[in-house]
């Protein structure tokens, strides 16, 4: 029996608010025996358990277009989005292939199409099978693994506490599912994106109370698409995450790192500024 594990809940872009709790697991020296991951949560465990620091984290996404450099446009039929690029960014940058040789022993979570269940993925090449944990349904192409089609984790277990819960003691999950705060709109793309949203929320809510210290991270304001507020999320991440440990008994081990954040590109678009940040970059697409 492991002593503690950590699940990293789904939510897309604001799965920089996990960075800034990882950065304070670090500096408490918390030890983590475990870990799963959900969609942008499958992403923060991969990199956490490859030793990945929160600078590096940080300088990888930072800067980054989410609709030019994680995903690209694509003919409608599995899906609006392609998530190749995502793709080539995990294989280029984790310092491992296979599941089985991370550090931290981890758990990545996606929906099996074919058969209709959840699926635990302990092993295997790494991207693809994060890759399929992040493919929302209709928004992103499915990910055929083995002959299988997935798609995202977050439609059985947007917050995988039960995919580790048996085999520990202690349970710390991180969610970070904020409803979308812009309008309904009568179109494909915003009806798939709610709908998907309001599935997660449904099951996550169970989930959350099988964890023993579940930290509902601040992600008001902030879309699950837009990277232009990492360094927001960070800090709330990070002061939310000590505040948590202070209450359950842990000490500050290591100084506060200071994490150097780039200046915000005031050219790139800001998608949390449009009601629809996936109608308004098909809008660009296939006009």
């Amino acid at each position: 029996m492991k002593e503690l594990g950590i699940a990293f809940g789904g939510g897309g872009a604001r799965a920089c608010a996990q960075c800034g709790a990882v950065q304070a697991l670090r500096e408490y020296d918390v030890k983590v025996d475990i870990v799963s991951g959900t969609s942008a949560g499958a992403i923060m465990a991969v990199l956490y358990s490859a030793g990945l620091t929160c600078q590096q984290m940080v300088d990888l996404f930072e800067g980054l277009d989410f609709f030019k450099d994680i995903v690209t446009p694509n003919v409608p039929r599995g899906g609006m989005f392609s998530s190749a690029p995502l793709l080539e960014l995990l294989r280029r940058v984790l310092p491992y292939k296979n599941i089985e040789e991370l550090p931290i022993p981890t758990v990545v979570v996606a929906s099996d199409l074919e058969h209709g269940c959840v699926k635990l993925f302990r092993e295997g090449e790494i991207a693809p099978r994060v890759v399929a944990s992040c493919s929302i349904p209709i928004i992103f192409t499915p990910i055929k693994i083995d002959g299988i089609h997935y798609v995202d984790g977050g439609a059985f277990q947007n917050l995988p506490v039960p995919a580790i819960r048996q085999e520990c003691r202690k349970v710390f999950s991180f969610s970070l599912l904020h409803l979308e705060e812009e309008k309904y709109h009568d179109n494909l793309i915003s009806i798939a994106n709610r709908s998907f949203n309001m599935i997660m929320a449904s099951n996550e809510l169970a989930d959350m109370r099988l964890s023993d210290v579940d930290v509902k991270l601040d992600t008001s304001g902030c879309n699950a698409y837009d990277l232009s507020k990492m360094e927001l999320l960070f800090e709330r991440g990070y002061r939310q995450t000590c505040e948590m440990l202070e209450s359950q008994g842990y000490s500050r081990v290591f100084a506060p790192e200071r994490i150097i954040f780039k200046q915000k590109d005031e050219n790139k678009t800001d998608y949390s500024r449009t009601l629809n940040p996936l109608k308004e970059a098909l809008s660009k697409i296939y006009r």
